[in-house]
């Protein structure tokens, strides 16, 4: 995460944004949204291996943008799968994969163990596909948005001094 406190850069852009009007900060959003949703779904898309990680994780992924916050999601698609999965409730194990546990069951011809879980990926700490493509471009993509809001500003002064 990003410490606004610690950038004199991002302080000028949020003082910037919240001192615009209405129209010219909904503009702008509406530009760092498309330009920063490219960025996030090629990060995703590259750290994506199985059809379950793209089917589950990507096609979720979207960007919010506000006057003073940048956020990224992916995941969000609550439409079920064909087995019953819902992404947006069911998401944690495609991501950061289950331990394996081994299960006794019984049956007619005598017990046997089975083993449950090997449908995802072994359990990893830090996440697969989203939170690791978070952390490589979370920078990438708020440099993306000042960019959109300074360009948006010159845009203005450039259509304002050309009257």
């Amino acid at each position: 995460m990003l410490d606004v406190r610690r950038s004199p850069e991002l302080q000028a852009a949020l003082l910037g944004m919240r001192q615009a009007r209405r129209e010219i900060a909904r503009d702008i959003n509406k530009e760092a949204r498309r330009t920063t949703k490219g960025q996030w779904l090629e990060a995703l898309r590259a750290r994506a291996v199985t059809r379950a990680d793209d089917r589950i994780i990507v096609r979720g992924a979207r960007t919010a943008i506000t006057n003073n916050r940048v956020s990224v999601k992916a995941a969000t698609s609550t439409r079920p799968l064909s087995g019953g999965l819902v992404p947006s409730y069911q998401w944690q194990g495609t991501e950061f994969g289950m331990t394996e546990k081994v299960v006794v069951v019984k049956t007619r011809r005598g017990s046997g163990p089975r083993v449950v879980g090997r449908q995802f990926r072994s359990r990893s700490k830090h996440g697969r596909v989203a939170f690791d493509a978070a952390s490589k471009v979370g920078t990438q993509l708020v440099a993306g948005w000042v960019k959109s809001i300074i360009d948006g500003f010159r845009g203005f002064a450039e259509i304002k001094g050309g009257r």
